[in-house]
């Protein structure tokens, strides 16, 4: 080698090399998350805090997707499929993701789910309907505390001298709400009803992941804590109260529905949802990926009811309720099953 050509040792006063991020632009993306936060985001929709956890809000898919968005990254997937005894199937699934301005990977992440997951292993047991009129206050707590409204069933059924801790709600024979006894916990006969719910949620968790890990955005949100309840017991409760639409408290008169036996007025005996509604629904369901099973276990995370069976046992607030969460995705975010109260689902990709 040529003396001229000879490396010079590196002088400790020289500048160091501008590979790294200059701190004004580190804060300038921590404030331009902040602003997405603010300005496009929704609470509940996007990201969505859980009570007792912190006042860091946890990212939902959804405002996953508008990180990415707003950073230009495009994900690509690589999806690895695991048979398991039983008809059981597990997804392991690693997200990159890419600029779409340089085709250069800026990170990744990865997400796994299975269909032995307790949320979708199992169902609740058929129960059996009892003579206890359900009570006032246990429709006027349902929605905004699902604990409340358990213990509500709970003390009024035990008072009846019916034994147990759990219970739930069905109509009779002439229409009228009646406390159910609780079934036990039993498999779900067919693990694959559930295989293309358990691979969007290993996407999802994925996609999250990755999104926080390439924008490092962990100091604004964190992991999806509903996804963790073995963390934290009731997170994904929890997150379900927080994405319901707060209810209007002002008296509204609803036209008694065809086929409805109770009258709408009564507060006792809530309106039942219309045919019509019912047919939203499912078609709503349809479009976002939701089988009939798939739309019920829905009905019993966000009702905190996991004795319901049909959709038809929904009330006709719970039924909009239900239309409008699927068509935002704020429901999407919500397990299948109540009878852990864990999880969040996702909408398709």
């Amino acid at each position: 080698m040529n003396q001229a050509q000879t490396l010079a040792p590196i002088s400790p006063h020289a500048p160091a090399p501008t590979n790294y991020m200059p701190v004004t632009d580190l804060v300038a993306q921590v404030g331009h998350i902040q602003q997405v936060m603010h300005a496009v985001m929704k609470d509940g929709e996007h990201f969505g805090k859980i009570p007792g956890c912190g006042d860091k809000p946890t990212l939902l898919k959804a405002g996953a997707e508008k990180l990415a968005m707003t950073f230009r990254l495009a994900p690509e997937y690589d999806i690895q499929e695991r048979e398991m005894p039983g008809g059981h199937r597990e997804y392991r699934v690693m997200v990159r993701l890419v600029s779409i301005l340089t085709g250069v990977m800026v990170g990744a992440g990865v997400g796994l789910c299975s269909t032995m997951e307790g949320k979708y292993r199992y169902r609740a047991g058929d129960g059996e309907i009892t003579s206890v009129p359900v009570p006032k206050s246990y429709w006027d707590t349902r929605r905004s505390d699902p604990t409340a409204a358990a213990r509500i069933l709970r003390e009024t059924a035990n008072k009846a001298g019916l034994p147990g801790s759990k219970f739930g709600t069905k109509k009779d024979a002439e229409g009228r709400w009646m406390i159910s006894t609780h079934g036990e916990r039993v498999e779900h006969d067919n693990p694959a009803d559930y295989y293309n719910t358990v691979l969007k949620m290993a996407k999802k968790r994925a996609l999250v992941d990755a999104v926080l890990t390439s924008t490092a955005a962990s100091d604004i949100f964190t992991q999806d804590i509903e996804d963790m309840p073995e963390v934290i017991p009731g997170a994904g409760a929890a997150t379900s109260s927080q994405q319901q639409k707060p209810q209007g408290t002002g008296k509204k008169t609803t036209a008694p529905q065809q086929g409805n036996p109770q009258p709408a007025h009564n507060p006792d005996h809530p309106p039942a949802p219309s045919a019509a509604q019912l047919a939203m629904l499912r078609n709503e369901g349809k479009k976002a990926g939701l089988d009939e099973v798939a739309l019920v276990s829905l009905a019993r995370h966000m009702t905190g009811d996991d004795s319901i069976q049909s959709i038809d046992q929904l009330t006709k607030p719970e039924t909009t309720q239900m239309i409008d969460g699927i068509k935002s995705g704020a429901l999407l975010n919500i397990p299948p099953d109540a009878n852990q109260q864990m999880g969040d689902m996702p909408s398709g990709f």
